[in-house]
């Protein structure tokens, strides 16, 4: 088998160009590619083991639960490439994963309620099946537009039975759960582990404690997440029937004592028995709300009087106002004036200018970071164009904020942004164009920086 980089470009299945390797994962590859009418989807190649039959066989059960928080499975297969047998999986594009969004910033509370609550439903879709996840992990939750979606081509089925206890069913679907609460914890705290004396919020301290001890399941996190709310429409109707009914049982001896007995005296056994005696005067007495136009016009007389201080109060917004015009064109002064501008261009340079961190004189070279991202065409002056890439967007600007993210922790990388051919995929690469030996012995320094272990290195003069 060749690598998978020497793929790039052939097309499978008659129907699906593999454009461009996204990352390789073990015996599988993950490539961009179309579903034959140029939109836009990602498949995955997995080298078969004599396994292609178990293989598709999952796969066909995820694509028919068809759940909106599972990643839509568009079409699998069987086919040969270069003789080798594969097996493949063509799935709807994602745009970012929550490992990517944690390296930057911690979710809040009601971010986390998303991710949580259609991890549940994607979970509780796949346990009524038989079929357990066990990859549950911030990598594999992904976002296609709005909505959270779990990865699904990963699944498998629960073993019928086993004499290994730690493949039985029920282990297997706690353990989902248990890595649920897990992926919880870190959106909250970017952390794996909850230091002791620590809380988090609500309801998420309790779903995070129970469901990595294993006390509570599925059903038990969904319902803390959506509380059944304690209505109490029904007391109040039995008081507002009580109210009449008591009323009227003391009028008949005592009418003076109404109003004293009627507040002590109103028991709900009384509340009950009482509303049979007919009590047809009453009702009439309840619409004093026939007093209210009385009252409205003493509000208007009151309304009357802040008309005298309405100057002062004019006085007052002119003042504001004139605050206001003032602090504009102070900005507007601020924000035209010649430093001004050089600060905003400075500011509005494209992220590639992370790779020219090193000092520069030339007065040409300012010039050159002009667009967003690096086109190969760029640097045709260059014998070797050999680079060491890191991470693939469809989007310039989740590569920008990549390239500036690795910039700011790793400066010594020189991070940029670049695309072969002037539009999607951007590449976020470190180190820029170099020879082979070059790029090789960088991407082994990336890797111990802590860059990914999949980052590769590719050669882009001929493209």
């Amino acid at each position: 088998m060749q690598l998978w980089t020497d793929y790039e470009g052939r097309t499978i299945a008659e129907n699906y160009p593999l454009d461009k390797l996204l990352r390789p994962e073990g015996r599988s590859a993950f490539f961009s590619t179309s579903n034959g009418t140029g939109t836009p989807a990602v498949i995955r190649l997995i080298e078969a083991h004599f396994d292609e039959s178990e293989i598709l066989n999952r796969w066909r059960v995820v694509a028919e639960i068809n759940q909106i928080n599972l990643v839509n499975l568009k079409k699998y297969g069987q086919t040969t490439l270069d003789e080798t047998p594969l097996v493949y999986a063509v799935m709807e594009t994602t745009e970012a994963d929550l490992a990517e969004v944690l390296a930057d910033r911690a979710l809040t509370p009601e971010e986390t309620r998303q991710v949580a609550t259609s991890l549940v439903a994607a979970l509780e879709a796949l346990h009524s099946r038989n079929l357990v996840h066990e990859h549950v992990e911030p990598a594999n939750v992904l976002a296609a537009g709005e909505v959270v979606k779990l990865r699904s081509d990963c699944i498998r089925e629960v073993p019928d039975s086993s004499d290994d206890p730690q493949q039985d069913g029920k282990v297997l679907k706690a353990r989902d759960v248990h890595d649920l609460a897990l992926v919880l914890l870190q959106s909250l705290t970017q952390q794996r582990t909850l230091p002791s004396g620590s809380s988090l919020p609500a309801p998420f301290d309790n779903i995070v404690r129970n469901g990595i001890s294993g006390v509570w399941g599925l059903p038990q996190i969904a319902a803390a997440l959506n509380p059944t709310s304690t209505r109490p429409p029904a007391p109040t109707r039995q008081q507002l029937t009580a109210e009449p009914a008591t009323a009227p049982t003391i009028p008949p001896s005592r009418p003076t004592l109404d109003t004293k007995a009627s507040p002590q005296n109103a028991s709900p056994s009384k509340a009950i028995a009482e509303p049979i005696a007919p009590t047809p005067p009453k009702p009439p007495q309840r619409p004093t709300p026939i007093t209210i136009p009385t009252e409205a016009r003493d509000v208007r007389h009151r309304i009357v009087r802040p008309v005298e201080l309405a100057p002062q109060q004019r006085k007052s917004l002119w003042i504001a106002a004139a605050i206001g015009a003032l602090f504009l064109a102070f900005l507007l002064w601020h924000f035209l004036s010649p430093s001004a501008t050089t600060q905003s261009a400075v500011a509005t340079q494209p992220i590639t200018t992370l790779a020219a961190t090193q000092p520069d004189n030339s007065a040409p070279a300012a010039e050159t970071p002009a667009p967003p991202p690096t086109p190969a065409a760029s640097s045709t002056g260059m014998r070797d164009q050999w680079r060491v890439v890191a991470y693939t967007y469809n989007h310039q600007d989740q590569a920008q904020k990549k390239a500036a993210t690795i910039a700011k922790r790793h400066p010594s990388l020189n991070p940029e942004v670049f695309t072969p051919n002037g539009h999607a995929p951007y590449l976020v690469t470190v180190g820029g164009p170099m020879t082979r030996d070059e790029a090789n012995a960088f991407k082994q320094k990336a890797r111990a920086d802590g860059l990914p272990r999949d980052i590769y290195t590719q050669n882009y003069t001929t493209r």
